[in-house]
């Protein structure tokens, strides 16, 4: 494993901590595959820099997309609409590497240099941290439910057919929360073991089978989040790789390991001094800091607003007259089920949401269009488990009677949750 750090202690016994001159240097592989690494990283890091700003963005896209789209056409047959898709991002990864490979391999030709331990273990080290605080975001997230909210009303009821395929994913993983909280319990936990020289082996292992399933998932149902994924995982084999020998050794081989020289010297005392303050920092806010962050998440969208219901809309009339039920004009439901939010299911499939705010003391309800800066208000009067709304939308006069329904009887996948 990289070695990480040695106590002030130990740098003043004056112990060899880091090899010196004399040693063998790293062979030619191994120089190379570092220089790659090192490189491919950089680019993603000052990627993501450029990508923060519509001008950089811009400097950025034009670089990049004249090789990932010749890629993405010539090799790979992808028409222009397939832009952003699953195979387009594999296009993206296969520039990035090739240019990593390129530049390590100049790199290579005009550098004479054996080894590079001392900038390998800061580049480690700035890889353990920069992988375990976005992991313990992610997983933060994940174990109190807030990154996959609870399956909505609104998702019950529009046809399979109609999801896209994050809506999909999304709506898998917020039907259960034993499993996303499962999922987000992997990543926490591997997340926090990278933060540790000691274990960031096992650390990285974890993060290797969690990110493999992560990544899967985001190519094979079209999430955007595809290269910041598949790069947290080459990040996690990249920490794990020069343990392997050792792994192979244990589980495969039964071979006796001696124990690994994890120190490193970071030869400045004050170093020493700030990692005693920043590091205990950075550990428990990576820790607590998506938790908390997550629980207030989860509290505003599992609140209850008032309403809160599935509703079947009995009847249905437009300007005095009764609307067909064919009509896709006509409303088929009504679901109150996130604070803030309606939607609305037409007779069509159709769905329209809106931001909502319930007045329950005069009986408005104030819908928006997400898209619009109209809004419609409507009067409501309940009566037992109907609610008549009476309200004018787009100069017509709307009336209609909804009724409540039990979603575990409507929907038979709510009752074998």
């Amino acid at each position: 494993m990289i070695a990480t750090y040695a106590g002030p202690e130990a740098a003043a016994r004056n112990e060899r901590l880091v090899p010196d001159s004399r040693e063998p240097g790293w062979t030619r592989l191994e120089r190379f595959a570092f220089r790659f690494v090192f490189v491919y990283f950089a680019m993603f890091f000052c990627a993501s820099l450029l990508d923060s700003g519509s001008g950089p963005r811009r400097l950025l896209a034009a670089l990049s997309n004249p090789p990932v789209r010749w890629l993405a056409s010539g090799v790979f047959q992808l028409p222009d609409s397939a832009i952003g898709g699953p195979r387009w991002a594999l296009a993206q990864q296969v520039v990035a590497f090739a240019v990593a490979a390129v530049i390590a391999m100049v790199w290579s030709i005009s550098s004479r240099r054996t080894e590079y331990r001392r900038l390998r273990g800061w580049f480690f080290i700035g890889l353990r941290y920069y992988v375990g605080v976005v992991m313990s975001v992610y997983g933060g997230f994940k174990v109190i439910e807030s990154q996959f909210p609870p399956i909505s009303f609104a998702q019950l009821s529009q046809p399979l057919g109609n999801l896209a395929p994050m809506g999909l994913l999304w709506a898998f993983m917020g039907y259960s929360t034993l499993y996303a909280t499962f999922a987000g319990i992997g990543e926490s936990v591997g997340a926090f073991l990278l933060f540790f020289r000691k274990t960031t082996t096992l650390g990285a292992l974890i993060l290797i089978t969690v990110l493999s399933n992560v990544a899967l998932l985001n190519y094979a149902f079209d999430v955007p989040v595809k290269q910041l994924s598949s790069n947290l995982l080459f990040a996690s084999i990249v920490l794990v790789a020069s343990d392997v020998k050792r792994i192979a050794d244990v589980f495969f081989f039964n071979r006796a390991n001696a124990p690994v020289d994890l120190s490193f010297d970071f030869r400045k005392p004050w170093i020493y001094t700030a990692r005693r303050v920043v590091k205990p920092i950075i550990v428990f806010l990576a820790a607590v800091g998506p938790l908390t962050a997550s629980a207030f998440v989860h509290e505003s969208i599992t609140r209850r607003p008032p309403l809160f219901g599935l509703y079947e809309v009995d009847a249905f009339e437009r300007d005095g007259a009764a609307v067909a039920s064919t009509d896709g004009a006509r409303w088929r439901s009504v679901a109150f089920d996130r604070a803030g939010a309606v939607a609305i299911r037409h007779a069509d499939e159709t769905a329209s949401h809106f931001t909502a705010t319930v007045d329950t003391s005069k009986h408005l309800i104030v819908l928006r269009p997400r898209d619009a800066s109209v809004r419609v208000t409507y009067s409501y009067e309940p009566s037992g488990d109907l609610l008549r709304l009476r309200g004018t939308a787009d100069g017509h006069a709307i009336a209609a009677t909804l009724r409540s329904v039990d979603p575990e009887k409507t929907f038979p996948l709510l009752r074998r949750r």
